[in-house]
């Protein structure tokens, strides 16, 4: 894949990213806070692939550590681990009730009194697609 072709898929990647943080705030608002937890999971993973596509490294995972490990070495990275660990958590169990315990219902494991985790997760994958947006430019792909 040329340079540019990878710059394209990563811009697509970003795009993506962002639109699947717009419904993760448009679910929050409407009180799906797992579905909202999942696609804030989903726009931090795809945020990152974006990154990836553009370095030439996109391993096949969900995992949003896995990805971050994947990335080169350098500043700004280790402090995402821990927030990259939270989201993780919110691929499956946001979606699968046999996920979770026998008898725990997916809207009660995922705060939905309080919207906790949600907002939680919302601000993690802002923060992850701002770093990641800064990282995109000083790598150049636009």
């Amino acid at each position: 894949m040329s340079i540019e072709t990878e710059f394209a898929q990563a811009a697509r990647w970003f795009n993506t990213a962002r639109a699947d943080l717009d419904t993760a705030r448009a679910l929050q608002g409407l009180g799906r806070f797992a579905p909202s937890c999942f696609h804030a999971q989903q726009a931090a993973e795809k945020a990152f692939k974006g990154l990836l596509v553009a370095t030439g490294r996109l391993p096949k995972t969900h995992s949003i550590a896995q990805l971050l490990r994947a990335l080169p070495p350098g500043p700004g990275r280790q402090p995402l681990l821990a927030q990259a660990a939270r989201l993780d958590k919110l691929y499956i169990g946001t979606r699968h009730p046999d996920a979770l315990p026998e008898g725990t219902e997916i809207a009660d494991a995922y705060d939905a009194k309080d919207a906790k985790d949600a907002k939680d997760a919302i601000d993690v994958a802002e923060g992850a697609i701002t770093l990641l947006t800064q990282w995109r430019r000083e790598l150049g792909v636009s």
